[in-house]
């Protein structure tokens, strides 16, 4: 049976990586984009049979109702849906000074664009027995190891708040669902040089954040309700 995956935020960095690592390991993989001429590009550049574009702004409810019905029109389930789509807007910004509107903007993506990619989506997967929703997040977004100076101590307040919540969409979405499906889970690629942050130097290349994600997405091991970095399971 034809396995099926959508990416979203999927045009450039991790997600388009993502996107050649499932469609090479055999999935048919739909890259959601906002754009739809550098998502057309996105996939022209691939130059994988396996890989359709998808217009989807997951800022946009209606763009996500809209890219359901383009993806039914294609295939009757989905086994996997990996929500990386986000923005990052406070960067080099101390938390009191960060503007009401910025941190709106940012949790209108990150936050209730996956939660309505999570919810849109689930009548598809749940025609798959063994599918998955793999949610992307920052190792900054667990309390525990940013407190403990773990992680990067960077205090951007928005991402950082809004991929927490992201944590809890995970958690507990993973708490309604149970053993029935799909497992839901959240995981941090660790820090990589991308545009989100400007292309930071010292960090993994786009490629290598993928894999740690596409790892967790094909394991058979069940992660159903925790958060990974490529070391295992990480605290809250």
């Amino acid at each position: 049976m034809t396995k099926y995956a959508l990416v979203t935020g999927a045009n450039k960095g991790i997600g388009y990586e993502v996107v050649k690592q499932l469609a090479e390991s055999g999935y048919e993989v739909f890259l959601g984009a906002r754009n739809e001429e550098l998502g057309k590009k996105a996939v022209e550049s691939l130059g994988l049979s396996k890989v359709t574009f998808v217009q989807l702004d997951i800022s946009d409810s209606r763009s996500i109702q809209d890219s359901v019905r383009t993806i039914e029109g294609m295939t009757d389930h989905l086994d996997l849906l990996i929500n990386n789509a986000g923005i990052a807007l406070d960067f080099n910004i101390q938390p009191s000074e960060v503007k009401v509107e910025m941190l709106r903007d940012i949790f209108n993506v990150n936050f209730f664009g996956t939660f309505q990619m999570m919810q849109a989506y689930l009548p598809l997967l749940k025609k798959e027995k063994n599918s998955k929703i793999v949610n992307v997040t920052t190792d900054m977004a667990s309390q525990t190891m940013f407190d403990n100076g773990e992680v990067h101590p960077l205090n951007i307040l928005g991402y950082n708040s809004s991929k927490t919540a992201v944590n809890s969409l995970t958690l507990s979405f993973s708490k309604e669902l149970g053993s029935a499906g799909p497992e839901v889970l959240g995981v941090t690629p660790g820090f990589t040089s991308t545009d989100l942050n400007g292309n930071a130097p010292g960090g993994k290349t786009t490629a290598e954040g993928a894999e740690v994600i596409v790892q967790y997405a094909l394991s058979e091991t069940d992660y159903h309700g925790k958060i990974l970095n490529y070391n295992g399971i990480i605290p809250w």
